[in-house]
């Protein structure tokens, strides 16, 4: 009997590293749910083109994960630094898909009138290829407050909202839910971060 707490202690790290791989493994199967490629290697398979119609290969450049490491390293003090220095990566990220993409960048709030063109991207699209940058960031460590959860969206056209889809994080200790939405940006500009609940409610 005396065993059980050195046992419930020694054991302790592996099942909080299994905790974290089955969370993990969450938002990347909404990318095998809508047909598309989660990231892996710190390769991403971007889509663009409107609902993930094109995609493109990216080994995401080392010098872009170190550029992102060190800002990241940056908002270590508490969630609210995390996500000001996510911001400052996703603006790197989305310049980087723009230069690597070869086309016409993509314009803000995916017009109906780009479907199919290289480079543009909806909202689908876009929360693909911000949850891909969030689970690379994940796997490098560089997520201490907060983890990733898969996409979710709001309007179903009947309530009088077009249908929007984001990535979201999760705070670890509150569990707060946050969009990261760079959909009505252009390509480096610094995305919405802002609570699920109030992001839910914007048309």
């Amino acid at each position: 009997m005396r065993r059980t707490p050195y046992l419930i202690s020694s054991l302790l790290p592996f099942l909080l590293a299994m905790a974290t791989a089955a969370a993990a493994q969450e938002p990347r199967s909404w990318f095998v749910e809508q047909g598309y490629v989660p990231p892996a290697g710190g390769r991403i398979v971007a889509c663009h083109g409107y609902g993930c119609m094109r995609r493109t290969v990216l080994p995401l450049e080392e010098a872009l994960l170190r550029q992102a490491g060190a800002i990241m390293r940056t908002g270590r003090s508490s969630p609210a630094a995390e996500r000001q220095a996510l911001g400052e990566v996703v603006k790197l990220y989305t310049s980087y898909l723009a230069r690597r993409f070869g086309s016409v960048p993509d314009a803000p709030r995916s017009p109906p009138s780009l479907s199919g063109v290289s480079g543009q991207m909806d909202c689908v699209d876009e929360a693909a290829n911000t949850t891909s940058l969030l689970l690379v960031l994940q796997d490098q460590g560089l997520l201490v407050h907060h983890e990733v959860e898969r996409p979710q969206s709001r309007g179903v056209f009947i309530d009088g909202r077009y249908p929007h889809t984001t990535a979201i994080i999760a705070e670890k200790r509150s569990h707060a839910e946050w969009a990261v939405d760079p959909w009505a940006k252009a390509p480096g500009e610094r995305p919405d971060i802002l609570p699920l609940e109030r992001w839910r409610q914007d048309s």
